[in-house]
């Protein structure tokens, strides 16, 4: 379900999610530098960043404000409450032993693409693209477009009236004809491909497979292009997550998000 702003908003709650975002983003941001992005006065942005601190939910390190771990407790409870998690962590573990690379777990909501969990990063591995929680436009990468391939026809119009394609390099697909096009071939073939349209010397392959409430899910490895297309030589890397995604949507069956 594609999230409908309501006819009357809380201002102060939305420009509380702004600041929060601006933090997120920059890692660490000083009070001008709100004032300057939020186009408000100083006083009330203290105002705001003094009543999130007395919650714990900002740290002020020496003027810099950054998020508190606080926020740590949100997340790990909205990803509990995926109980999916205990179907698809193990199969994810194995995918990602066999083929020797970071293997993703990501699902839909609000019509974008949100990375739950990742299993196979070593010591010996690079992260190549995506971090835990970050939330992406579905037709970016391969996952995006499996899960936008599964979902139904009018969902789909909803994501993307409600957020368009917006460019990330210039591989990156903006036409919803040409995309509608290419997720039809994605349900044929059962996988979806990527190359450079999220990040530029990135490829991706994807699975989706569908889980209760609601969600449909994606199981996805990222790599960089000038390696990536020799390790689907020597790997058919869609047909093992093709697998895995069957195995996950088998032992899912009777189990509740």
């Amino acid at each position: 379900m594609i999230s409908e702003a309501p006819s009357r908003q809380v201002k102060s709650v939305r420009t509380a999610f702004r600041l929060i975002t601006i933090m997120q983003d920059r890692e660490g941001v000083t009070m001008s530098e709100l004032a300057e992005e939020l186009d408000l006065a100083k006083s009330t942005v203290h105002n705001y960043l003094r009543t999130l601190k007395s919650l714990g939910y900002v740290v002020d390190d020496e003027g810099t404000y950054r998020l508190g771990l606080r926020f740590l407790t949100h997340g790990m409870a909205a990803r509990n409450s995926l109980t999916l998690r205990e179907v698809v962590t193990p199969v994810l573990e194995e995918v990602a032993a066999e083929l020797s690379q970071p293997t993703w777990w990501i699902v839909e909501e609000f019509g974008r693409g949100i990375f739950v969990n990742r299993r196979g990063l070593t010591a010996n591995t690079r992260e190549i693209y995506g971090r835990i929680g970050k939330r992406s436009f579905l037709h970016t990468h391969a996952p995006g477009k499996a899960i936008l391939a599964q979902l139904p026809a009018s969902y789909v119009s909803d994501v993307l009236d409600y957020h368009g394609l917006p460019t990330h390099t210039e591989k990156t697909i903006i036409d919803a004809e040409t995309l509608l096009s290419e997720l039809e071939t994605i349900r044929q073939q059962g996988y979806a491909v990527s190359d450079g349209e999220a990040a530029l010397g990135i490829q991706s392959v994807g699975v989706a497979f569908e889980g209760a409430a609601g969600h449909t899910h994606a199981l996805g490895v990222f790599g960089y292009s000038h390696d990536f297309s020799e390790m689907r030589q020597q790997r058919d890397i869609q047909s093992v997550l093709q697998g895995a995604a069957g195995d996950i949507q088998r032992a899912a069956e009777g189990v509740s998000e």
